[in-house]
């Protein structure tokens, strides 16, 4: 908001003070014309401000003059004493001072002379503390050495830095080992065996087990089946005096569910007391827990997960080791603190090819700064299972025109099975989310599918001419769409968006609506797209069809949109266009997609005013 307008506002109200935001900082805007506001003095054209909390960054005057000879001069105050720092004359009607991050004015004297009068006076003090900054974003140039980055601005912040950095771990030490098992003995077996004792490295019998069984891969045990839990008990351990006890485990899941705990316990006196729990995953992996203290003849028990009777877990060795230290992770910057001004994204060269950290920090005038954003974990050895946020430059489209048929997804069919969908990347420029969450696979579908997913849509087999769609059933709604990023120096119009609005599947019992939204926002951000700010373009809703299953082809409609003058994208901003599958409370839905997708930009001074919608005599109704 500019002064003139702060002073117009103030005038209007009667007001002789307005606290406002400009630039992020906070300011005063003082208001002359209805006399002297509280905290200042007047006397003889000589106007004394009262002291400010912080130190003022800006200073804006507007004042009249009764002659052609009017001047004044401003005077500072800071603790070095008062200074003179500017003089003004009734050329002008207005005066404005910028103070550098070294200056620490706290008020201000203003002598007026020659029939010129003060109308107000506007002080900007930096912020005390800056917000943390938000959305940090990978982009889609990440390859096994480089990546970008890009973050939301920081109210108030006049600029960032950033940090690179690699974790070492340092101060570790493996310890000495007390007692160990590796059930070396353990043959493969093809089949579920049952656990025998004189698999152990030792043959001692006075091993417990219930469920265990010897594991396809020698030197193993499973621990439960696909009914029934199991356990495994170690044999009765001696005493040791060291306070300091590890217990280790290597152990991993078989199941085809989530992961799971593994309990483990000290069996004493007839009772097992469970000391903590391991989460159990795909692959090999070794864990080390805190022990208390044990009792001569404690035994070690080893559960098989509870959450689930099917998580059999994998037992490959267990140990009790003194004076283990896992160490700490610390960091080891690539990048420390490199100044990006006011930029907010940058682009990282020549690291490493492992995964490597990043974080940004935001920096205001005279020092004060943000928290350094969470973390967010790069894995350069494996970049291509980075999702990103990206936009379509429109200075790359031709004659302005972006257009999409998705046959470039013709590689997945039924028989491939589901693939991997990357936001960003398997369709450059797009986005999917389910609810507020990525969508991270994509499967075939000829319409007869009916479980909730994003698709590939083909027509009679057809794997060359593909559509993009999706199944929404009951509290499950999708999102999918595409940004545009003003990457010139002119206001750019959204001219049109036409595209074909299809059914698939039918067999459905409901209506449901496909609709498309614009956003245009300072920054790509699709979390943004289950916020405000959206403009609904059009709706299209589908037609009931029933038990009557048709698969392979679609209903469709053409669809043309002309918004007019009414989205308008300044240089710098992004356009977000997105189609919405709403999810249903009741009933069975069909497939909805979209294909040929056809988006016209024009600079805005040339666009007509108007909205259109055109529809074709089709089944399905707008």
């Amino acid at each position: 908001m500019e002064l003139s307008c702060l002073y117009r506002l103030g005038m209007a109200i009667g007001l002789s003070a307005l606290s406002v935001f400009a630039d992020g900082a906070p300011s005063v805007v003082v208001d002359f014309s209805d006399g002297v506001p509280p905290g200042w003095s007047v006397l003889d054209g000589e106007y004394r401000s009262p002291t400010y909390d912080a130190a003022v960054d800006r200073i804006e005057l507007r004042y009249i003059s009764e002659s052609q000879n009017g001047s004044a001069a401003v005077f500072a105050w800071s603790n070095q004493g008062e200074s003179q720092i500017a003089t003004f004359n009734s050329t002008s009607s207005s005066a404005a001072f910028d103070f550098p991050d070294t200056t620490d004015f706290r008020s201000f004297r203003i002598a007026m002379e020659d029939g010129l009068s003060l109308l107000s006076f506007a002080a900007y003090v930096s912020p005390s503390e800056l917000d943390a900054s938000t959305c940090v974003v990978i982009s889609n140039n990440t390859t096994g050495t480089s990546f970008d980055a890009s973050w939301r601005p920081v109210v108030g912040a006049t600029g960032y830095r950033v940090y690179v950095w690699t974790n070492n771990v340092v101060g570790a030490s493996e310890g000495s080992v007390l007692w160990r098992e590796t059930f070396a003995n353990s043959p493969a077996k093809s089949s579920s065996v049952d656990f025998d004792v004189s698999y152990t490295d030792s043959g001692e019998s006075l091993w417990a087990f219930y469920k265990a069984y010897a594991h396809s891969e020698a030197g193993m045990v499973r621990v439960g089946n696909t009914s029934t839990k199991g356990a495994l008990v170690s044999p009765p351990l001696p005493k040791w005096d060291d306070s300091q006890l590890t217990f280790l485990i290597v152990s991993w899941r078989q199941t085809t569910s989530e992961g799971q705990d593994m309990p483990l316990g000290i069996v004493s006196g007839g009772e097992t007391n469970i000391f903590g729990a391991i989460r159990l995953g795909d692959e090999s992996k070794t864990y080390h827990l805190a022990l208390p203290e044990l009792n001569a003849g404690d035994s070690i028990a080893i559960f098989s997960p509870t959450n689930k009777a099917s998580a059999r877990a994998i037992i490959d060795e267990v140990a009790i080791i003194s004076k283990y230290n896992a160490g700490t992770e610390v960091p080891s910057y690539v990048v420390d603190g490199r100044d990006v001004g006011e930029a907010t994204s940058c682009r990282f060269e020549n690291l490493p090819s492992v995964p490597v950290f990043f974080a940004v920090e935001a920096y205001g005038k005279r020092g004060v700064t943000s928290a350094k954003t969470d973390a967010v974990t790069i894995d350069l050895a494996n970049p291509d299972k980075v999702a990103v946020l990206n936009a379509c430059p429109i200075s790359s489209l031709a004659a302005n025109i972006y257009v999409q048929d998705f046959d470039s997804l013709a590689t997945i069919t039924a028989t491939t099975g589901e693939k991997a969908w990357l936001n960003g990347t398997t369709l450059l420029y797009w986005q999917a989310y389910k609810g507020d969450a990525a969508v991270d696979v994509f499967k075939y579908n000829g319409g007869a599918i009916k479980n909730n997913g994003l698709y590939a849509l083909a027509a009679n087999q057809n794997h060359s001419v593909r559509a993009l769609g999706v199944y929404s059933g009951k509290n499950n709604e999708y999102a999918f769409g595409i940004a545009f990023t003003n990457d010139t120096d002119k206001i750019i119009a959204l001219s049109s968006v036409e595209y074909s609005a299809q059914q698939w599947g039918f067999g459905n019992t409901t209506n449901q609506t496909l609709s498309l939204c614009a956003n245009v926002v300072d920054g790509l951000d699709w979390i943004l797209a289950y916020d405000d700010g959206w403009t609904e373009l059009s709706a299209t809703q589908s037609a009931v069809y029933g038990e009557g299953d048709i698969h392979g082809t679609p209903v469709a409609i053409p669809v043309l949109v002309n918004p007019g003058p009414a989205i308008r994208i300044a240089p710098g901003q992004v356009l977000a266009l997105k189609w919405t599958v709403h999810s249903l409370e009741s009933g069975s839905p069909g497939i909805m997609a979209v294909d040929d997708v056809t988006v016209m930009f024009s600079d805005a001074v040339s666009l007509n005013a108007g909205f259109s919608i055109r529809i074709a005599n089709k089944s399905v109704r707008h």
